[in-house]
């Protein structure tokens, strides 16, 4: 701190804080959020809630903001950032910035969780205004993680400045969610892919001129199973159909797929749980079944299912992120597959097949439309629809 001494009498001084002008004070923050190429693959970046607040020397428009969070599958990632000016008054535009992580309660990492997530880039580095900064971690965790990336500065001792005198300057945090997948999880990059593949061959589906030109029904879903799982070795779904034939047993024959072909050797291999059947009450209450239980056909109108399969959906979602059920209507006539995505106590529903490519849909109306489906194509099919959920590797 500068020191002034009354020059006829040197017991008397005066000592002043030290100028911000000689003080680094920058503010760390994700380098273009809203860019996608910004964004790790298997990862998403959202804004949430939690406000922050930073070093008090820190300019009140940026002193405040909104906590980032990023949520990734990945053992490994690279994060943008950028450091700007975070206060007018300070003219040193270079220092010290030192990266520590905490825990969400702000309790530093003990060793072991040092271990379990590791800083591979520099934890603590020179750095000036207007640049740039990649911040690498790498994760050995046998359980899902949340946790802080916090941003503390300092000035450095150049020379041109007089040393600035504040320290563990707080300037910059985002939040970062690691997740270890349950079995029957799926990270948003398997999911992304899925559905690029579902939008293109929607699109052949449009143009076809022949019946090969793109993926039916259970091809589409067969197609999905594989790129989920990565194509693992020995699980054979079937060829793909390429002409139209009567019956199921026909497709067997030229070894290609069928619907409950593909759902049994994925139960067999464990990849996939017994499915749920879903039953029809029509509109006088009556639940449509046959004398033995096992559903039947009806000309009344329908009323409801007598399960409901949305709440089977959610039940089945245990932790927050991405699941896939396969379903089936009247007999197999036709399948498709549902993308379910948890956050918390909030569920979203994506509706995948060859007729409308990837469709973003609410609960009420997807359950709707299941319904809606097995009254128009009951023909003289047995009437209901029928779920199962797939896991990301065998049981």
């Amino acid at each position: 701190m500068p020191t002034i001494t009354v020059s006829n009498n040197p017991s008397i001084s005066y000592t002043f804080p030290g100028l911000l002008a000689d003080e680094f004070l920058p503010v760390v923050r994700y380098k273009e959020p809203s860019k996608q190429k910004n964004v790790p693959e298997n990862s998403e970046l959202k804004p949430t809630d939690t406000k922050v607040t930073l070093d008090k020397n820190i300019d009140n428009d940026k002193r405040e903001f909104n906590l980032l969070e990023l949520i990734t599958t990945n053992t490994e990632i690279k994060l943008p950032f950028t450091i700007i000016k975070g206060c007018k008054k300070s003219s040193d535009d270079d220092g010290i910035i030192t990266v520590y992580l905490t825990n969400t309660n702000d309790k530093e990492f003990t060793v072991e969780e040092q271990k379990e997530i590791e800083i591979k880039s520099k934890k603590e580095f020179t750095a000036s205004y207007n640049t740039d900064y990649t911040l690498e971690l790498a994760f050995s965790l046998k359980e899902s993680k949340e946790f802080y990336i916090n941003f503390h500065a300092k000035d450095d001792e150049d020379e041109e400045w007089n040393i600035g005198e504040l320290e563990n300057i707080f300037c910059g945090r985002i939040k970062v969610i690691v997740k270890v997948l349950n079995e029957w999880e799926f990270s948003k990059g398997k999911i992304d892919e899925i559905k690029a593949y579902a939008i293109n061959n929607n699109s052949k589906y449009l143009k076809a001129n022949k019946y090969s030109d793109y993926h039916h029904c259970t091809d589409t879903h067969k197609h999905i199973v594989y790129k989920l799982l990565d194509n693992p070795n020995g699980l054979d779904l079937g060829k793909d159909q390429l002409t139209p034939r009567d019956t199921p047993k026909d497709y067997e024959k030229a070894g290609e797929s069928t619907t409950a072909g593909v759902r049994n050797t994925l139960i067999t291999s464990t990849y996939a749980e017994s499915p749920k059947t879903f039953t029809v009450i029509d509109i006088n209450n009556k639940e449509v079944v046959n004398s033995n239980g096992t559903a039947g056909n009806t000309d009344n109108a329908l009323k409801g299912f007598k399960e409901s399969p949305i709440e089977y959906m959610k039940n089945k979602c245990p932790d927050n992120g991405y699941y896939v059920f396969i379903g089936a209507y009247n007999d197999d006539y036709h399948s498709f597959t549902v993308i379910v995505k948890k956050e918390d106590d909030n569920f979203s529903f994506e509706y995948v097949d060859q007729l409308v490519g990837v469709r973003n849909v609410s609960d009420t109306y997807l359950e709707a439309r299941f319904l809606e489906t097995v009254e128009k194509w009951n023909f003289n099919f047995p009437m209901y629809l029928r779920l199962y959920q797939l896991r990301n590797k065998k049981k």
